[in-house]
């Protein structure tokens, strides 16, 4: 399954990638985090996003599955890797070319997706806001990565 080469190939889990999920869902909003406010971040902060991030995976996982199942029934060339879909633009006219009942689906996937997933970042004492925080400044910031890494790995 074309979806499985993408897990294993590019896409090693959120917890490894820091919300790989954006190029499903973008996660809650898209934007650059200041490098200073990557040095901020406290080893509570860290620990905490480790732990969201692990129990958002099975929910990502799920949802890049049906999602790529949607994209698979409707016929689509698309690969869910090609489309940019977010939490915060989930209208209709932001879904795919693909037949309205299917993107009716895909909205529905990731509207669940996105609720599940800011569930477990407030489980973790996080506010959607600091989670896409920390995920911007993992992308922007080695030494956060290698937190965030370590803090996954003692879990």
């Amino acid at each position: 399954m074309r979806l499985k080469k993408v897990f294993a190939n590019k896409h090693l889990a959120l917890a490894l990638c820091a919300c790989t999920c954006a190029q499903l869902v973008g996660f809650l909003v898209s934007r650059q985090v200041p490098a200073a406010y990557a040095q901020a971040l406290t080893d509570e902060d860290i620990a905490n996003y480790a732990s969201a991030v692990l129990d958002i995976e099975a929910t990502r996982v799920a949802a890049y599955e049906a999602a790529s199942d949607i994209l698979a029934a409707a016929d689509s060339e698309l690969s869910i890797l090609d489309i940019l879909l977010s939490c915060t633009s989930s209208r209709m006219t932001d879904m795919p070319d693909i037949p309205r009942a299917e993107r009716l689906e895909l909205r529905t996937v990731l509207v669940t997706f996105c609720n599940e997933a800011s569930a477990a970042a407030e489980a973790n004492d996080l506010t959607s806001q600091r989670f896409n925080d920390i995920t911007e400044a993992h992308r922007a910031d080695s030494e956060v990565a290698e937190r965030i890494q370590a803090a996954i790995s003692d879990l």
